[in-house]
């Protein structure tokens, strides 16, 4: 966010911070400018206002969403010789990364979008898009392991799509939904993921 001056993102940081924690209905212009140090009146010289705010947060979740999603044909090549293991950590859903800052905000930004579904049609339609685009790519990485004869043919490949993408959603559903939640500490998430290895592992050709 090289674009913004540091005081517009502190704004940005801050309305993410707040809406995370205590729902962006609840937090006001008022909220954000006491948080940042300075007046309601210099937030509305960097945003025209909260929605603003909200808008622009939405824009850069979705410049960011797929940064750590490995190429197609860099999946291809490991689906024919890695473990099932291997394979199911490579296209697990994170947004671990070298900018701290952006894997903190990726991480709170999660979570507002996940308290919003229900209530935002933005939020949820970048929901569906994004999870639409996740199964897409995840076919044609297992449609490659069934052409190549390392994923048996009658193996159900939507639904075990549907499944990784699924546990994904789960695990962050869970994290969001624990008031202990620590990133990047996710008791359950290595118990998940093992399941869901196992399950792949019974479709692999020996």
């Amino acid at each position: 966010m090289s674009e913004l001056s540091e005081t517009k993102e502190l704004i940005f940081d801050t309305l993410i911070e707040l809406s995370s924690a205590y729902g962006y209905e609840n937090v006001t212009v008022r909220d954000i400018a006491k948080k940042v140090g300075i007046n309601v009146s210099s937030i509305y010289y960097h945003y025209e206002s909260k929605e603003k705010i909200l808008e622009h947060v939405y824009e850069y979740y979705q410049r960011h969403y797929f940064d750590n999603r490995k190429p197609v044909e860099t999946m291809k090549k490991m689906i024919e010789t890695a473990s099932a293991e291997e394979i199911i950590f490579a296209l697990a859903r994170n947004f671990m990364s070298d900018d701290q800052k952006r894997h903190m905000r990726m991480i709170l930004i999660t979570k507002l979008i996940y308290m919003r579904l229900f209530q935002d049609t933005t939020a949820n339609t970048m929901f569906n898009e994004n999870n639409n685009d996740e199964i897409s790519y995840l076919m044609e990485i297992l449609k490659h392991g069934v052409v190549v004869g390392r994923i048996e043919p009658d193996f159900d490949l939507e639904a075990f799509a549907g499944i990784l993408l699924g546990s994904m959603v789960a695990m962050g559903v869970m994290a969001f939904a624990n008031p202990a939640y620590t990133v990047g500490l996710l008791n359950y998430e290595s118990r998940m993921r093992s399941m869901v290895s196992r399950l792949f592992d019974s479709a692999l050709v020996r």
